[in-house]
């Protein structure tokens, strides 16, 4: 297969990737405006539907943890699917890994990096305007930018080290939390390809860690890892057990993050009540390796992620990403404080919302444009001076 071939095949992912991307944006708006659609608490809900649609699969469309578990599992399938095509010999197969290694860490920090020092620029020119709307939206989340730490060698050692190799909330911009993952999920897929990668009975290994990590995150590259490896395999062609797949899917993937028992979703806790197991991580996670297994098998799917607003989405979903807890918490929150004297809380919201899509939107394709296709070419770069 050729690369323009390849590439071809992914822009459907990319759609994915860009609608993952988007809902996670959602539901940090959703998080700080009707707080009750996640938490469950009637007295913190704005809406009379927000408990409502909370705990239905209306919320796949912004349950954020969902969208990271996607991520994660589109990661392990990404970074592992050219290794298994069967033309590759044993010298590309090693090149092609000891290249995604090399440039992992670079392409993962230049981007992260800036985002922290925009929360940086942010916090000393007084930009932050989140805790001026908490008594009006009721949200849980309480963060203070001002009492961050300002002293340049932390805010660096945030911005370089603390993402990939501190598994803890980041105090600056919080969307980091999974760069560690992601930095370290990623050495787990290299590492599993070059020891069991060309081993026949690679599957005994898939399921001892499957066991070994199912109560974390790096089960979803373990999973999109085996989605590729099973890519060739003609498995499920029926149009009704491809829908079935999807459904549970979607069904599994949009476990509501309030108490499953007396919802639909019950089954799933008492179904993993025995077990020493976050149902929740456990669902969503399944749910994501399910989506993308459907979609690998299904043309119509792949037509519809495919979409170019969806591929753009994708494009631009690494920096969507990045930068959308920012702008949030700063020009979202300072909008809202403003326009809520004069409308409705749902109107206010939902002019905060969309004008606010106006300058993220903007400003991550820019992101994009210098700072995250910047930090590829770096890391082409560096890989290039590494092996010479």
């Amino acid at each position: 297969m050729n690369k323009e071939t390849f590439e071809k095949k992914l822009f459907y992912l990319d759609g994915v990737r860009g609608l993952a991307a988007f809902a996670v944006v959602i539901s940090h708006y959703i998080q700080v405006f009707y707080p009750a659609a996640l938490n469950g608490r009637q007295q913190q809900a704005h809406f009379k539907w927000d408990i409502w649609y909370g705990h239905s699969p209306i919320n796949l469309f912004y349950n954020g943890q969902f969208a990271v578990c996607l991520f994660f599992v589109l990661s392990g399938y990404v970074l592992s699917v050219k290794m298994f095509e069967n033309e590759l010999d044993n010298e590309t197969f090693l090149k092609l890994l000891h290249s995604s290694a090399l440039r992992r860490y670079i392409r993962l920090a230049v981007p992260a990096a800036v985002s922290v020092l925009l929360v940086y620029l942010a916090i000393i020119t007084n930009a932050f305007y989140l805790q001026d709307i908490w008594g009006t939206t009721w949200t849980d989340m309480k963060k203070n930018y001002y009492a961050l730490d300002t002293n340049i060698y932390t805010v660096i050692k945030a911005a370089i080290f603390d993402p990939f190799f501190r598994f803890k909330a980041h105090p600056y911009n919080p969307v980091l939390w999974t760069m560690s993952y992601e930095l370290l999920g990623s050495f787990l897929i290299f590492g599993f390809l070059a020891l069991f990668g060309r081993v026949k009975k690679r599957w005994i290994v898939y399921m001892v860690l499957s066991f070994a990590f199912i109560q974390t995150y790096f089960v979803a590259f373990l999973w999109g890892m085996l989605l590729a490896d099973l890519l060739k395999h003609k498995w499920v062609q029926s149009i009704l057990m491809k829908v079935l797949v999807l459904l549970m899917g979607i069904y599994l993937g949009s476990a509501p993050y309030t108490s499953l028992m007396g919802t639909m979703y019950e089954p799933i806790e008492v179904w993993t009540k025995n077990f020493d197991i976050d149902p929740r991580l456990l669902a969503r996670t399944l749910g994501a390796a399910m989506i993308l297994f459907a979609l690998l098998r299904s043309k119509l799917l792949q037509y519809v992620f495919g979409w170019k607003p969806f591929v753009y989405l994708g494009q631009i979903s690494f920096s969507l990403y990045l930068i959308h807890f920012t702008i949030l918490n700063t020009f979202s929150a300072f909008l809202f404080s403003k326009v809520i004297h004069y409308f409705s809380y749902n109107r206010a919201y939902a002019i905060t919302f969309l004008v606010s899509m106006v300058p993220l939107f903007i400003l991550s394709y820019y992101y994009m444009k210098y700072i995250d296709q910047g930090a590829l070419k770096l890391a082409r770069k560096v890989e290039k001076k590494m092996t010479e």
